[in-house]
């Protein structure tokens, strides 16, 4: 690659590039500023001063010379220098040397984003050991208009300039180097083999060759190879959906472009500024000027960007229906996304005017073998693993499906995720997805591959129940998040074919799932459609009543008291005629709680005695049951101190406590921390009240339990609001109240928990409009804002309690200053590498306080330390 040579800039015969960088310094101005006042592109002033372009158009001078306001002399030579430089321009060094280049493409619409992307290609193809570079990725990422870009900006950098090669129209492999030698002007002529006849013309040459669409005639690649190694300074920008596996081949995978971060702000302005949404209004405007993201519709692009996976060409496809379809309109058809994404532009190739024919292009290209795995993958949603796949994809050896995932991966018809445990997955886009299943459907193969799917998940699913609802849940539910779509799929295709059977056994397993992530109303649907399926005659007496428990908890959640009741009765009624004591142990439980929430704490006592003597018995063969044990415990104190009974209430909390504490089981403490703050509440000490809330404000969002986390906001707001912090309670509490109703929680739930003065609030807000403003505020915050918020109000307040420990004693004394400054920067949610950063210290070092500070407080995690930092006053 060549350098820019050194210019004489007060010779006679100097450039205009020469010339107009000269006058542009001289006035002050950068590039930017010039362009800016010329009303030209800062990148086209860029390339006129590199001698990338030859003359300007007259147009153009007229303006540059307008913004430069030379005097007339400069203005004079600058006019000799443009004459001179259009007098050169049919000697260009590649002409002079015999080698004809044609021209670049001209793409008819402007490249939307990929900064990042152009960047990182220049830098790799300006080192001295990428020889070759393939940008590979799935049809319709925009792979050939990127080649192009980085064309465009190195044409000044390569003293022979740059080739572009589109292969796209040959399907001989044989017709590659002819192709390329047609570009380049080299005549086939003699005996000689045409590779060495472009190797003589190209051998001291600067060039670099651009080759698009590879991935049909890769079998050409060898003679790629034996180019480069024919000629030292040719360098070579391939385009392919599958890699060309050479062994000077570097390779850059082109992302779908950037879709707005989950979480991130909804203003249009930072909206627009995600790739894929800016390509969206830019590609709708052509169809409609008038278009424009706006509040109303701002969601339904972003959700339509998001639905096509960022994919360039499907988002085009897409924007063309916007003046028939409106964004909400144009939503609800990508259902079927496919059918959608047809009628691109009659200029454009055909394998991209539909996004069907461009997936079809690189399904096509695969060996008969690959094609049937792929068709059998496509019925897994949001992924796989390589042992799932080995399952569904029954009737292809194991060695087999493991080279057919990786000649998929290669063809960018599937893309490869790690996950924490270093476990592979594997997973298509969805856009690439939906061609799977019509050809699954044309095979005859796709009741036998959904029923294998299916079967895999209900023993994934019935694998997980035990292991939920304990102290080591965490990475079970890690499991199932990972594998809900597949889960939802499952089960879809179970109910659609009316099995019954597996079904049920499928949304029993997934009960405590949907219990521990507050989703209510999509685990009752589920469960009474699994029931729906089939008579309870014919159904496993332990199946059902594992449906029927989850169907009486869930309802009990969203306050369907009678729905409740009636389930969980059944359900005790087949775990005993089973003989099932755990599933009698939840049904008993479940009753306990679904009285309880009716407003009554006399009738819950019998049935939690009643679990718990049933899992105390268990507890002594089985160490499970030791955490429903405590969990019994702790319904009961919650029970007792609606009872008035605040004693007996704090004796059964501290002792379930102490056994959740001991077991590690920290969702458990999060809401027996709850049940806590409300007993001190009654007693009148809203100092150890708050506390008690602080602590289980960590540990719900650390567990991710959204009822837990509003329970805990709701907990600092009725502080706030004994202590006379009215606006601010009403903030939370509003907060607390559309929490509770996206997740499917009763007001009724948060009422019962405020007590008396709170229920009060709720209904006759004191202050009146002030109040009822403060409440409505509170109800537009998210869940992010509404826990920070909480935790603003917390650390305002803080009451000391009289109950609460002497600090001296409480055994933080042991750390040292450095130790106590990690817990500190622990509970506020800092990682390792934050905390490294902000104490100057090494992650080894930090790593090894919080091992030492674990020690010295006989806590377990992070998330203990959190909790014990805010339980002590540290955070």
């Amino acid at each position: 690659m060549s350098t820019t040579r050194p210019v004489d800039e007060g010779a006679e015969d100097a450039t205009f590039g020469d010339r107009l960088r000269r006058a542009r310094v001289a006035a002050g101005l950068s590039q930017e500023q010039l362009a800016e006042r010329a009303g030209v592109s800062a990148r086209g002033i860029s390339d006129l001063e590199r001698g990338v372009r030859g003359a300007p158009r007259p147009d153009i001078l007229a303006l540059l010379l307008d913004a430069l306001r030379l005097p007339p002399a400069e203005r004079a030579a600058m006019l000799a220098a443009v004459r001179r430089s259009r007098d050169r321009q049919p000697s260009s060094p590649a002409a002079a040397q015999g080698l004809v280049l044609a021209s670049l493409p001209v793409p008819l619409t402007p490249l939307v984003g990929r900064e990042r992307e152009v960047a990182e290609v220049m830098e790799r193809l300006g080192h001295p050991g990428v020889r070759l570079l393939t940008l590979t990725g799935p049809g319709g990422t925009g792979k050939t208009r990127l080649a192009i870009r980085v064309a465009e900006e190195l044409q000044g950098d390569f003293a022979d300039g740059v080739a572009f090669v589109g292969l796209a129209p040959i399907t001989d492999p044989a017709l590659v180097l002819p192709t390329v030698a047609q570009v380049l002007g080299v005549r086939e002529g003699g005996d000689r083999p045409l590779a060495a006849q472009l190797a003589d013309v190209l051998r001291k040459r600067d060039v670099l060759l651009v080759l698009d669409n590879v991935e049909h005639v890769v079998e050409a690649a060898a003679q790629i190879a034996d180019l480069l190694a024919a000629i030292p300074r040719l360098r070579v920008l391939a385009t392919s959906r599958v890699p060309l596996r050479l062994s000077a081949e570097h390779r850059l995978l082109v992302p779908p472009l950037s879709l707005p971060a989950p979480g991130a702000s909804r203003s249009i302005e930072e909206l627009v500024k995600a790739e894929a949404v800016s390509l969206f209004v830019d590609r709708a405007k052509a169809v409609r000027p008038d278009f424009t993201l706006t509040p109303a519709n701002v969601d339904a692009v972003t959700a339509i960007c998001a639905r096509l996976d960022g994919l360039p060409l499907a988002i085009e496809l897409a924007a063309a229906r916007i003046g028939v379809l409106p964004p909400h309109a144009l939503l609800s058809h990508l259902e079927q996304r496919l059918a959608l994404l047809t009628g691109g532009p009659r200029d454009a190739p055909a394998r991209q005017r539909t996004m069907g024919d461009t997936i079809a292009w690189s399904h096509d290209l695969l060996t008969s073998q690959d094609q049937t795995l792929f068709r059998r993958l496509a019925v897994f949603v949001g992924g796989f693993t390589l042992e799932a796949a080995e399952v569904v994809a029954s009737g292809i050896s194991a060695c087999h499906v493991l080279d057919g995932i990786s000649s998929l991966v290669e063809s960018s018809l599937l893309r490869q995720d790690e996950l924490a445990a270093g476990v592979p997955r594997f997973g298509m886009l969805e856009t690439v997805r939906e061609y799977g299943p019509e050809q699954l459907t044309a095979s005859g193969e796709s009741d036998a591959v959904h029923d294998r799917h299916a079967s895999w998940f209900v023993a994934v699913a019935e694998q997980a129940d035990p292991l939920l609802l304990r102290p080591d849940q965490e990475t079970t539910l890690e499991h199932l998040e990972t594998e809900l779509s597949n889960l939802r799929a499952a089960l879809d295709w179970l109910e659609t074919t009316e099995k019954a059977e597996p079904a049920v056994r499928l949304a029993g397993a997934l009960r405590w799932f949907w219990l521990i992530r507050g989703d209510y109303r999509e685990g009752i649907d589920r469960l009474e459609r699994a029931l729906g399926l089939t008579g309870a005659e014919v159904t496993p007496p332990a199946a059902g009543a594992r449906v029927l428990t989850g169907v009486g908890f869930l309802s009990a959640m969203r306050g369907n008291r009678n729905r409740a009741e009636a389930a969980l009765t059944e359900a005790l009624t087949l775990a005993r005629i089973a003989g099932d004591a755990w599933e009698t142990g939840w049904a008993l439980h479940g009753l306990g709680i679904a009285t309880g929430y009716a407003g009554d704490y006399l009738r819950p006592e019998k049935h939690y005695t009643a679990a718990l003597g049933v899992f105390r018995e268990l507890a002594v063969e089985e160490p499970a049951a030791r955490p429903r044990v405590a969990a019994v415990l702790a319904d009961m104190g919650w029970v007792a101190s609606g009872r008035g009974e605040v004693e007996l209430a704090e004796a059964r909390l501290e002792e379930a406590l102490t056994e959740a504490r001991t077991l590690g089981f920290t969702w458990l403490v999060g809401l027996i921390m709850i049940n806590l703050g409300q007993v001190a509440g009654q007693a009148g000490d809203d100092g150890r009240a708050l506390a008690c809330y602080r602590e289980a404000l960590v540990l719900a969002v650390a567990e991710g339990d959204r009822r837990l986390v509003a329970f805990a906001v709701q907990g600092v707001g009725r502080v706030a609001l004994a202590q006379g912090q009215e606006v601010r309670a009403a903030r939370l509490l509003g907060a607390v109240a559309a929490l509770l109703e996206r997740i499917g929680v009763p007001l009724e739930q948060l009422t019962h928990r405020l007590g008396k003065r709170g229920t009060a609030t709720v209904h006759v807000a004191p202050g009146g409009a002030t109040f009822a403003a403060a409440w409505e505020a509170g109800w537009a915050l998210t869940l992010q804002e509404a826990v920070a918020e909480a935790e603003d109000v917390a650390a305002a307040l803080a009451i000391d309690s009289p109950s609460s420990p002497d600090r001296r004693s409480s055994g933080w004394s042991g750390l040292s200053p450095r130790e106590v400054e990690v817990l500190r920067l622990v509970a506020a949610g800092k990682t390792d590498a934050e905390i490294a950063e902000a104490l100057f210290l090494s992650k080894r070092t930090v790593g090894t306080h919080l091992t030492n500070l674990l020690a010295k407080l006989d806590l377990a995690n992070r998330t203990e330390a959190a909790a014990w930092a805010v339980r002590h006053g540290l955070a």
